[in-house]
């Protein structure tokens, strides 16, 4: 890789004014930089953002940037460690669980659900009498609702999860079509959780967080924790409530950016069995778009092959991708979320890819 010697930001010429006064702790010191900056600002120069982090491994180097606020008003940036809701990243966590218990002989691909599951469920299965099955689930392909129907105050219990779930009668014969599937991840959850008698966040502890260092990657956060913890805003621009955290695993981890890049670090390396497992195409094809345990793989309109992620709470969105021709890893958060959020993160993100392919 050549240096990544300096450049002048010759572009901010055509940003907007807000665009190009926003908070940042951006150096400017490499062309990386000025890469990411550009872009970075092209995010913000809407006027309902307010806060964005971003992380880069590149060839086992990390960069962080931070960008705008971490409430509105306050004019503190957000810091590597602060606290985001993760959203449907959590799934990428989910799906490597699952893999540790596949690699540790605990459950298989192809089993049905219904084994790993308390009660009876006689209509959970497809019109022609075959069960829905550990890898329908991961792929989206199980046909199971967008998300269970929860309580006022956002809270699902086990009483209505089972209640829904029993109730739940699948209108097809085969999963051969993709419907993302909360529900199918909550599902996920409680299976890894009753295959092993430990919670979600116990787990977590013990397969991933623990041994990745990532020590403030959480379900439920502390009293101390609670600081770094990010106001997220709504497309109103209005604070949002923090995200539920019963059934947590389809959407409810909170990470930092530190820790995430650790995670992405993790991703890159595929050192592990059950990382490798995870990338495993289980919907679709490469060359097309397809989906492994959560993650989406492809290549681009270069040919540059990914794999991505996504997640979004109603304060939050997020944006990873890695790219292992390139050694590169991109962590986007972001304390807003709206309609045009996600598309944005994912410019930023090809941004990002294209300066890289530069250096």
């Amino acid at each position: 890789m050549r240096k990544l010697f300096p450049v002048l930001p010759l572009l901010m010429l055509w940003l907007p004014t807000r665009a190009q006064h926003i908070p940042n702790n951006n150096s400017l010191r490499t062309r990386l930089d000025s890469a990411i900056h550009i872009a970075a600002l092209t995010y913000m120069k809407d006027s309902s953002r307010v806060g964005c982090s971003i992380g880069v491994v590149l060839h086992g180097k990390q960069f962080t940037y931070h960008y705008g606020e971490s409430a509105r008003g306050t004019h503190r940036l957000p810091t590597n460690e602060s606290l985001y809701e993760i959203g449907s990243m959590t799934k990428t966590f989910t799906g490597l669980l699952v893999a540790h218990a596949i690699s540790e002989g605990r459950i298989k691909l192809t089993d049905d659900i219904r084994k790993y599951l308390p009660g009876v469920f006689p209509h959970l299965q497809y019109p022609n009498g075959d069960p829905l099955k550990i890898g329908y689930l991961l792929a989206h392909t199980s046909q199971l609702p967008n998300s269970f129907d929860r309580a006022a105050d956002g809270s699902l219990s086990d009483t209505s999860f089972i209640r829904q779930l029993t109730a739940y009668r699948p209108d097809t014969l085969k999963p051969f079509t993709y419907r993302y599937s909360n529900a199918g991840y909550q599902v996920l959850g409680r299976i890894v959780e009753n295959i092993y008698g430990a919670t979600y966040q116990q787990l977590l502890e013990r397969y991933i967080t623990k041994p990745l260092g990532m020590r403030a990657t959480t379900v439920s956060i502390d009293q101390q924790q609670e600081a770094h913890l990010l106001k997220g805003y709504d497309a109103a621009g209005l604070e949002a409530s923090p995200i539920y955290t019963s059934f947590p695993a389809a959407g409810s981890i909170k990470s930092t950016l530190s820790d995430i890049l650790h995670y992405m670090r993790y991703q890159l390396d595929e050192k592990d069995a059950s990382v490798k497992m995870t990338h495993r195409v289980l919907y679709g094809n490469v060359d097309e778009g397809a989906t492994c345990f959560q993650w989406t793989t492809g290549k681009t309109w270069n040919w540059d092959f990914y794999y991505r992620a996504d997640g979004g709470t109603p304060g939050f969105r997020t944006f990873y991708a890695f790219y292992p021709d390139y050694d590169l890893g991109i962590v986007l958060l972001s304390n807003q979320n709206n309609d045009t959020a996600g598309r944005k993160l994912y410019e930023l993100t090809t941004a990002i890819l294209k300066a890289v392919k530069t250096l």
